[in-house]
């Protein structure tokens, strides 16, 4: 009965033991979450965050989070297209410093370095008057416009290659800015009383005749002074040449067949030999020898040498025929040199005599029938009213180029006698073909009647001769040392026969 009696309080007391060590587990669980809770209240008190690191690939200055949402480009550092003075970019990032974000031709990197600012165009002229486009936006004028702002008549910054400015006429006077740099007039200057005409008189000097403006040692043509060329020149001991003509006011050349065109009185024809001290770079400056003039007097033309001085500023007129030695490097780098000989005045008749009256040599109309500074040489004479009766160009024949190789050796041949022999190989010549069975060099001559092959081998000796040797050697004049590509050229002409 008494164990009956205890065992309740046995079976409460176990309970309470039970009840005991269920509550312990179930106080340190509490007491774990109450722990976190508090470890994660106590971190969301804090006001420190993690660092977010904003990665800009391209250097642009903008995240590439930003630009994917912006839609930009993030590895294009010129993706979006930023404003001039704009300085948030990375100037450490090589993808950047490389970019050229203006497209000037230029990288950033080198505008840094150059002072310029990347997001400007500094080189762009769009209307070619020679003022950058960003500068003439800050200056309020017009960018689009070659004549925006005015210029003076000794401006000469303008892009003459610029069509928008060619085909401007900024003085007004009816005649576009390129016209007027090809007949040599002012593109600023509408009083046409101040032009200035060649004086056609043997005059002391050079500059006194008035071929060229300014310094004449610059070569620079007065604005009623043509340059030309010839297709296929005369060799000179390698010199080069600046050829000029001078029309009287109000007066015309006249075409006349292919042959010589025809000049009116007071026409002033000039050719200046020179050599370049480097001829892989011209602006290291050029030595002068002379100038030769041709004028017009009275249906005779008149022949006179200007001498250039040591001081390379001013030609004297002269008689004498001097040994001026010269150096220059060619082409290839290689050092050359020269005894240029000067012709006296007896030597140039011999080569401009036909028929016991002088005559130029070069200005035939076959001779100028090719493109030369940007236009056919006879088209623009006509297009300038300076040369009258001609007819289209395509109906015009052209000589032959000699150095251009895409050409046949008999017609590169033909055209380099013609210029080099023909002076004297001419009915009435030094060397008179109209003489039986004497050869006639003339490009327009056939070879039936030439008498090339007849005198093959002879022409090949002589011009394989170096200058000075006697009569024997060709030319006589005009050279002191053998020009070997022509020598060639006429001797594998002279084999190809055989």
């Amino acid at each position: 009965m008494l164990y009956f009696m205890l065992n309740p309080f046995n079976r409460v007391f176990n309970g309470l033991g039970y009840f005991k060590n269920f509550t312990a587990k179930k106080s340190i669980g509490f007491l774990i979450i109450v722990l976190a809770l508090a470890f994660v209240g106590c971190k969301s008190d804090s006001t420190e965050t993690d660092p977010i690191i904003d990665v800009d690939t391209d250097g642009d200055g903008i995240s590439d989070t930003d630009e994917v949402l912006n839609g930009s480009n993030k590895n294009n550092p010129c993706d979006p297209k930023l404003a001039s003075g704009y300085s948030g970019y990375d100037k450490a990032n090589t993808i950047w410093l490389g970019a050229d974000c203006d497209t000037d031709g230029i990288t950033n990197a080198q505008e840094l370095v150059d002072g310029s600012d990347p997001f400007v165009d500094e080189l762009k002229d769009g209307d070619g008057d020679g003022i950058p486009d960003f500068q003439e936006i800050v200056a309020g004028t017009d960018k689009d416009s070659a004549c925006d702002p005015v210029q003076n008549e000794d401006y000469t910054g303008y892009d003459a290659s610029s069509s928008i400015w060619a085909n401007s006429d900024c003085d007004g006077d009816g005649v576009s800015n390129g016209d007027e740099v090809a007949a040599n007039t002012n593109p600023y200057l509408e009083d046409l009383e101040e032009m200035v005409f060649a004086k056609a008189e043997f005059l002391p000097t050079l500059s006194e005749v008035q071929l060229f403006r300014g310094n004449p040692s610059e070569l620079v043509v007065s604005s009623t002074t043509l340059e030309y060329s010839l297709i296929t020149p005369l060799y000179s001991d390698y010199a080069h040449k600046f050829r000029t003509i001078s029309l009287p006011e109000g007066t015309q050349m006249t075409y006349n067949g292919e042959g010589l065109l025809e000049f009116p009185d007071n026409t002033v024809i000039s050719k200046t030999f020179y050599y370049f001290r480097d001829e892989r770079d011209p602006s290291l400056g050029k030595k002068l020898i002379e100038t030769r003039l041709l004028i017009k007097k009275d249906g005779v033309w008149n022949l006179g040498n200007y001498l250039w001085n040591d001081e390379q500023n001013e030609a004297f007129l002269g008689t004498a025929g001097p040994i001026v030695p010269v150096q220059w490097v060619d082409m290839s780098g290689n050092n050359r040199s020269a005894d240029y000989q000067v012709p006296n005045a007896f030597a140039c008749v011999q080569c401009h005599n036909k028929s016991d009256t002088t005559i130029p040599i070069g200005p035939k109309a076959r001779n100028l029938n090719f493109t030369f500074n940007g236009k056919n040489q006879l088209q623009n004479f006509v297009d300038l009213g300076l040369l009258a009766d001609a007819p289209e160009m395509t109906q015009i024949e052209t000589t032959p180029d000699w150095s251009d190789n895409s050409l046949s050796l008999e017609e590169r041949t033909r055209a380099y006698m013609d210029i080099n022999c023909a002076h004297c190989h001419q009915p009435g010549g030094q060397h008179d073909a109209s003489i039986a069975d004497r050869p006639d060099l003339r490009y327009e001559t056939s070879f039936e009647a030439s008498h090339i092959s007849d005198f093959g081998e002879d022409i090949k000796n002589r011009v394989g001769t170096p200058p000075g040797l006697g009569t024997y050697s060709m030319p006589q004049l005009g050279a002191t040392q053998l020009h070997t590509e022509g020598v060639a050229l006429i001797q594998a002409y002279i084999d190809s026969l055989e």
